[in-house]
């Protein structure tokens, strides 16, 4: 991936940003110095994001899948942004938003602060100009999901996704 800073040479997926960002337009997530879009390969990917190999169920059936994660800092707060690829296509990314009074919760406090936590999320979504979810678009979907565990983030489909939309 030498020389994809060259102005010459370079990648329209990996612009460098200072910003965190998903395009309400276009759907194009801008993190970490990158500008990430439905048609990114997970080997374009830079190296700070590791990637694994596993299968997901998708309304009951495994599929395999490429899961690209990077985290960083956004505002104070830890961001993790993972990519979901499927048949080579980006399909999915998930952003979790941690402010520094999250950070380290165990047990009660935890389970405790996933209303706290999920409003942390729907007001960045706020400061970027995505006001409800889930919200569609001509290029995908964005809404803010909590697990079973009361893991909460930020979900972002992209047109690739077939079963989401």
């Amino acid at each position: 991936m030498s020389g994809i800073f060259a102005d010459e040479q370079r990648d329209p997926h990996l612009m460098t940003s200072a910003v965190f960002s998903i395009a309400p337009a276009d759907g194009r997530i801008t993190a970490f110095g990158i500008a990430i879009d439905a048609d990114i390969k997970a080997e374009d990917l830079p190296a700070l994001f590791s990637k694994t190999c596993q299968a997901a169920n998708i309304e009951g059936r495994p599929v395999s899948c490429v899961f690209a994660s990077a985290t960083g800092t956004v505002d104070n707060m830890t961001a993790e942004l993972t990519l979901r690829f499927e048949n080579e296509l980006l399909v999915s990314a998930f952003i979790t938003l941690t402010p520094p009074r999250f950070r380290n919760l165990s047990g009660d406090d935890f389970y405790n602060s996933a209303d706290d936590r999920q409003r942390v999320h729907a007001r960045w979504l706020r400061s970027i100009g995505i006001a409800a979810t889930p919200a569609s678009f001509p290029w995908g979907e964005v809404g803010i999901a909590r697990d079973r565990s009361e893991n909460v983030h930020i979900y972002v489909h992209t047109r690739n996704n077939t079963w989401a939309r």
